[in-house]
């Protein structure tokens, strides 16, 4: 099993998550399914003779739950398995098939086996006035998410794997649709129903080898800025993210951590554009900074004395340019990787202490200055 298959188990397997996708796929967003109310059931499904003990078959499903509907002093069942897709399989329809068949066998099954306690040897006429005492199999929906950026490729129904003959014979052979959920080809409206976690989980999967996209849409989207631990950390798994987040916290905005990554990413030098442009900018400063403090050394120098003048115009001088240097640099190496003002206006606020007002002062200067000719 992948890491990535691991960690959608260990996602996906949290009640709140797994009632959240199916009310989202089943009832659009309506609370039917509460989480308190699944219990989760063995994955491993059997199938054994009844008389050859060597006719057996196993299957094991990712996620696999049951809920309870209560009707007055009456009560159903409804069981639920979820197939979560790294890649997809165009063996699916055979398998979630599959699947279906054999939990409605292991039921009949039981039926039988309760049938021949009241009635011993008496299991092979358990069936044939229908199931005994009223009894009624409980329905199996089977869910596969495909976690991944592309529209299905491949089959969606047993029909699409068939060599048919005769395309009249179509009609008589019973088909079998599988319930499949792709990220790539969801619209926001789509995805709205999920809830504000999965939301987040399902733009990212439709859009996870798309690394600039991936960026805009955590930089500019709210899902992602009060996620929980699972969901972020899924998230980064699924997209391929080195992030690191502080485990106290229970609540991670994804937005902060993308910013903090990319500063961490530009000083370990694997940014080369922003890296190259804070180089240019310390240079710009530094020469700024050599002039404006001789003039101002000259200036003060003339009131309190030339040499304590010069030395002090010279250092505030410097490292007021180099600051403005930095500052301009960055903005010029964002602006060319194609960055937006409203991209630019958080990150200066976290790596120059700026507020929301300097540092929209500072994006208007620099691009006064640039349309000036200036740089």
């Amino acid at each position: 099993m992948g890491q990535l298959d691991q960690r959608a188990k260990e996602f996906f397997g949290r009640p709140e998550i797994f009632a959240a996708l199916f009310n989202g796929y089943l009832f659009d967003g309506k609370k039917v399914l509460f989480p308190e109310e699944l219990v989760t059931q063995m994955p491993k499904e059997v199938f054994t003779g009844e008389k050859c003990e060597e006719l057996f078959l196993e299957r094991e499903r990712d996620l696999f739950m049951q809920i309870a509907f209560k009707q007055g002093k009456d009560c159903s069942f409804l069981l639920l398995g979820l197939e979560a897709q790294a890649l997809p399989d165009a063996s699916m329809p055979v398998r979630c098939m599959l699947y279906d068949a054999l939990t409605y066998s292991m039921q009949l099954k039981a039926i039988r086996k309760e049938y021949e306690k009241s009635h011993p040897g008496g299991g092979i006429r358990a069936f044939l006035d229908g199931l005994p005492g009223g009894a009624r199999l409980a329905p199996v929906i089977t869910l596969v998410l495909a976690l991944s950026d592309t529209p299905w490729p491949l089959s969606r129904e047993l029909h699409d794997l068939l060599a048919f003959p005769n395309k009249d014979l179509a009609k008589f052979i019973p088909n079998y649709s599988i319930h499949l959920i792709t990220p790539g080809t969801m619209s926001e409206e789509d995805i709205q129903p999920y809830g504000q976690e999965l939301a987040a989980v399902l733009l990212a999967a439709g859009h996870s080898s798309e690394r600039e996209t991936i960026r805009k849409l955590v930089l500019g989207h709210d899902a992602f800025r009060n996620l929980d631990q699972g969901a972020a950390r899924f998230i980064t798994e699924m997209v391929g993210l080195d992030f690191k987040f502080n485990n106290k916290k229970e609540k991670i905005n994804m937005t902060e951590a993308w910013i903090s990554w990319e500063e961490t990413l530009r000083q370990e030098g694997r940014q080369e554009g922003i890296e190259t442009g804070f180089a240019k900018g310390r240079e710009e400063g530094r020469e700024e900074g050599r002039e404006e403090g001789r003039e101002e050394g000259r200036e003060e120098g003339r009131e309190e004395g030339r040499e304590e003048g010069r030395e002090e115009g010279r250092e505030e001088g410097r490292e007021e340019g180099r600051e403005e240097g930095q500052r301009r640099g960055a903005i010029f190496a964002l602006w060319k990787l194609g960055k937006t003002p409203e991209e630019i206006r958080p990150w200066l606020m976290l790596n120059f202490a700026m507020t929301e007002q300097q540092a929209m002062q500072e994006i208007d200067a620099f691009q006064a200055a640039f349309h000036e000719g200036e740089l």
